[in-house]
C-alpha cells in the first residue's frame, strides 16, 4: 500500500474563519465589494454569510450585509430559504447536504443578484488524527490527519484545524493529482502555532469540489507570494469575492500529550 506523508507550512495573511471567516482578498482595490461564504454539508445547517471587503491595507471590521434574500435549491427540485438569524448570517436548518447532489445558492443583496453551484463529493473517512514530533529546526508539536484516498484522480481536501475552540487561520488543502491512492498522512504544519500538553486540538477534514479547491489554493498562494496579488477564482458570479461550497465533513479530537 502506498503512503504519503504531506507537509502543509501556509502564511497567515489571509483571514479565513469557518463559515462565519473573513475574506480579504481583492487586493488591486480599495472598492468595497460583496464577499459570499456559503456551506452546506452533509452534517450541520447551511449557513451563508454575507459582507463586504475592505481594502488590504485597512485592518477595519468587515461590515455585515443585512436584508439579503438567500436561497438554496438542490436538482432534485428543493429550495430552501435561509433567514437571517445575525445580522449578515443566514441558515437553514432543514438544509443538510446529500452526497452526490448538487446545489445552488441564489442571493439578492443590495440590489444585485448573486449565484453559485457546487456538487457535494463523496465521503473519504478520516482514520485516524494523532500528535506528531517534528525536529527539523526546533521541536514542533503538530496534528497528521490519516486517511486513505480512493483511486483515481480528482479528490480534493480541505483541513480546518481547531486548537482549545480557537479556529487555526492557516488554510489547509491538499488533491490526489500526485498521490493517487493510498494512505496518505496529512500534517497541518503551521510554524506559528506552537502546541503544547493539555492543548484539545479539533480538525475537520471536508471533502471539496475542484472549483472550492482551485480558490482555496489561490488564496494559499498568495499567503506564500506565489503569485502576482489577484482575486482568486470562485464559483460566484457577478463578481462578488468568497465562494459556495457543498461539501462532506467529519471531525476528530486529540488532547495533545
Amino acid at each position: 500500500m502506498k503512503k504519503y506523508k504531506i507537509a502543509a507550512a501556509i502564511g497567515m495573511a489571509i483571514i479565513l474563519a469557518s463559515c462565519e471567516k473573513v475574506i480579504n482578498v481583492d487586493l488591486k482595490s480599495a472598492t468595497p465589494k460583496i464577499v459570499i461564504e456559503g456551506i452546506v454539508n452533509n452534517s450541520d445547517p447551511a449557513k451563508v454569510v454575507i459582507s463586504k471587503s475592505v481594502s488590504f491595507s485597512n485592518t477595519s471590521t468587515y461590515p455585515a450585509v443585512t436584508g439579503a434574500t438567500v436561497n438554496i435549491s438542490d436538482n432534485a427540485g428543493n429550495t430552501y430559504t435561509l433567514a437571517e438569524t445575525v445580522a449578515g448570517t443566514y441558515t437553514n436548518a432543514l438544509l443538510v447536504g446529500v452526497p452526490g447532489s448538487t446545489y445552488t445558492l441564489a442571493v439578492t443583496a443590495e440590489g444585485k443578484n448573486y449565484t453559485a453551484s457546487c456538487t457535494m463529493q463523496p465521503p473519504v473517512n478520516m482514520d485516524t488524527l494523532y500528535q506528531e514530533t517534528l525536529t527539523v529546526t526546533a521541536k514542533s508539536i503538530i496534528a497528521t490527519a490519516e486517511f486513505t484516498d480512493p483511486a483515481g484522480f480528482g479528490n480534493s481536501y480541505h483541513f480546518v484545524e481547531t486548537v482549545n475552540g480557537k479556529r487555526n487561520k492557516t488554510i489547509f488543502v491538499v488533491d490526489d493529482l500526485f498521490q493517487d491512492g493510498g494512505l496518505i498522512s496529512y500534517q497541518l504544519f503551521d510554524e506559528d502555532l506552537k502546541l503544547k500538553a493539555g492543548d484539545v486540538v479539533q480538525v475537520e477534514m471536508q471533502c471539496i469540489d475542484r472549483v472550492v479547491f482551485r480558490y482555496l489554493r489561490g488564496i494559499q498562494d498568495l499567503q506564500f507570494n506565489n503569485t502576482v496579488p489577484a482575486n482568486p477564482d470562485n464559483n460566484i458570479s457577478n463578481n462578488a469575492l468568497g465562494y459556495f461550497s457543498a461539501h462532506t465533513a467529519q471531525k476528530k479530537t486529540i488532547v495533545i500529550r
